[in-house]
């Protein structure tokens, strides 16, 4: 049978063309380019994950204010995400990504020079988390709704599954890097992230990006107010994908306070050398488990999968209360973080095969506003907690969290009814859906 040397055809429908045997993902030019892209992109955001916290800290002393960098970066990707969706149904995605990492880059590279001279005020760092947010929304609206477009159908789990491990990757590598340089100098992690940001621009130029027909249409079809309600009034007409949304915000709430929770009680116990650590013993668990998703979600239904994750982090999470600081923590994250790669991939590729085309820039910037809101609740709280209630009593409140979220997975007839591997896409069964997405 001849190979196809081209990236797959688009279709009316906006998924890629199945007619020849599909090459596989490690030969797919257009799906390593585009992860290769944000690898480096998030390679970069890895590395300063903890280097801004330690240097809001190291500059006023209060986790509470570092917490403060955490929520902006997270508010503005929440603010973003609506807008950022439709544009990413409007306009070229490849052009989207490349504006995102162009400003990403310039916002870091201001930053570095600011720290390098000396003057780097919380109201720059926090100026910059902004645009980082928004960037970040851009990015993730067009690389979602670009990715079933170079991915054949079949292949879409597996490339989710990527996409996941990609991230923890990124986790394993950014926040070690990032923490050997801030202790070599405290400008060289943000200068780092400015670099990989101008290579994963770098690497988008090359990405030949199929942009079907119908993004013309829909630059025409409506006002970018209305076509971001669309996404909205889209995921509120989708029940599986509507339950689905709100346990992962509040998965989202609960880690990002535990990340920056982890730091603080590192820091606050004279562990900070061990900082990087959590980070990368936290990666080296959403690698492993992104390794053992595709086998892993032929054996699990994807109810097991999702009772999995939140019953096994409602367990888990409570030792952090106990265990010793450092080395620990990063254990116990890491244990979560093997079993939400298989959950992940179930979610994401539900979504995707349940949305079409012209929609999926809406609805993933609709997700994203939902996961931004509980990312920047989950970090302030978290903050003001340690700061004001102690480390105890901030632990065993993400456990409540978490028991919550659990039992409603648990007692949720529309993850009972997710399908499972192999089974057909079903189209949206609310009778409402055909016409939110007009």
């Amino acid at each position: 049978m001849r190979e196809r040397t081209e990236p797959a055809a688009a279709r009316s429908d906006g998924r890629a063309e199945e007619t020849t045997p599909a090459r596989p993902l490690g030969r797919n030019r257009e799906y390593n380019l585009l992860w290769t892209s944000n690898v480096l992109s998030q390679l970069g955001s890895q590395a300063t994950l903890f280097a801004y916290p330690l240097l809001v800290i190291a500059m006023t002393g209060s986790v509470f204010q570092a917490s403060l960098v955490e929520f902006a970066v997270a508010a503005s990707r929440m603010l973003a995400g609506l807008p950022a969706g439709a544009v990413a149904d409007r306009l070229p995605r490849k052009r989207v990504l490349l504006a995102s990492e162009a400003a990403r880059a310039l916002a870091l590279g201001v930053l570095a020079v600011a720290i390098a001279v000396g003057r780097a005020p919380l109201s720059l760092i926090l100026a910059v988390a902004v645009v980082e947010g928004v960037a970040t929304a851009l990015f993730s609206a067009a690389d979602q709704a670009l990715l079933p477009m170079v991915v054949p159908r079949e292949q879409l789990s597996s490339a989710v599954s990527r996409n996941t491990a990609r991230y923890y990757v990124a986790t394993i590598t950014g926040p070690g890097l990032g923490g050997v340089l801030y202790n070599a100098m405290r400008v060289l992690p943000f200068a780092a992230q400015a670099v990989a940001s101008l290579g994963a621009f770098l690497t988008l130029l090359f990405l030949r990006a199929p942009e079907p027909r119908r993004q013309i249409a829909a630059a025409g079809s409506g006002g970018l107010l209305h076509d971001t309600l669309a996404g909205l009034r889209w995921l509120w007409a989708h029940r599986l994908v509507r339950v689905t949304v709100g346990l992962t915000m509040g998965f989202n709430a609960v880690f990002s306070g535990l990340l920056l929770v982890a730091i603080g009680m590192a820091q606050q116990a004279g562990a900070g050398g061990q900082v990087g650590a959590i980070g990368m013993l936290m990666g080296a668990g959403g690698v492993l488990g992104a390794l053992a998703a595709p086998r892993l979600r032929l054996r699990l239904t994807p109810y097991t999968a999702l009772t999995l994750l939140s019953w096994g982090a409602s367990v888990l999470v409570p030792l952090l209360a106990v265990l010793p600081a450092g080395y620990a923590y990063g254990a116990v994250l890491g244990c979560v973080a093997f079993l939400a790669p298989t959950a992940t991939a179930i979610i994401v590729t539900h979504q995707m095969t349940t949305t079409p085309d012209e929609m999926r820039g809406r609805l993933a910037g609709a997700i994203g506003v939902s996961l931004g809101a509980a990312s920047a609740l989950g970090a302030v709280a978290g903050g003001a907690l340690l700061e004001f209630s102690g480390a105890v009593a901030t632990v065993l409140s993400a456990t409540a969290v978490l028991v919550l979220l659990a039992l409603a997975a648990t007692f949720s007839g529309a993850i009972r009814a997710l399908p499972g591997p192999g089974a057909p896409a079903q189209a949206p069964e609310a009778p409402e859906t055909a016409e939110a997405a007009q």
